[in-house]
């Protein structure tokens, strides 16, 4: 998942790209003193592969609910491991030739609020906009998915050192990086 050198002069974020089957996180380590970034890491989690097929309370509950679910008891258990100063997410985008994912894609940001609140009940959630993800990382407001990723891909500041090589990352991940990133951008000013 994450590995962390646990320095006592940096501290983290944790960025969110939300989905009811893949949710990808990432997690930038910046130094206090420099505010330059130590490390990037990304991942994606498969709520499919989150429980158990046989769990009980999947079968009461029903396959959609269980999974949100369990995206936020590993969301809780990720951000009570990485201690992060800021969780952010992108905001659920509305289309209107699928309306019904975005109800979806509200539930899933119901439970990260709720995974926030489980790790630190005086922290908020910062939700932001898909455009200014994506001008955050140099390309523009309506760029796609591949423009984003080569974005990402030309910044060596972000020190990428994660399991998965910055350039096999899938959407989910490298749009988390995107979001952390926003944040991070935000809070140095």
């Amino acid at each position: 998942m994450f590995t962390l050198d646990n320095h006592f002069n940096s501290f983290y974020i944790v960025g969110i790209d939300p989905g009811s089957q893949t949710l990808g996180v990432a997690v930038i380590e910046v130094d206090i003193v420099s505010r330059s970034i130590v490390s990037t890491q990304a991942c994606t989690f498969t709520g499919d592969k989150l429980y158990r097929s046989d769990d009980h309370y999947r079968e009461l509950h029903g396959d959609k609910f269980y999974r949100i679910d369990k995206h936020r008891e590993n969301l809780t258990a990720v951000f009570h491991y990485v201690r992060p100063l800021a969780v952010c997410c992108e905001s659920p985008f509305y289309s209107q030739r699928r309306p019904s994912a975005f109800g979806v894609l509200m539930e899933v940001l119901t439970a990260i609020q709720e995974a926030v609140k489980d790790y630190n009940s005086g922290m908020s959630l910062h939700v932001i906009d898909p455009p200014n993800v994506k001008k955050a990382v140099g390309a523009s407001g309506n760029a796609d998915k591949e423009s984003v990723k080569r974005a990402i891909l030309k910044m060596p500041h972000l020190n990428y050192k994660g399991f998965t090589p910055l350039e096999k990352l899938d959407e989910h991940s490298i749009d988390a990086i995107g979001v952390a990133y926003y944040q991070y951008r935000a809070l140095i000013g």
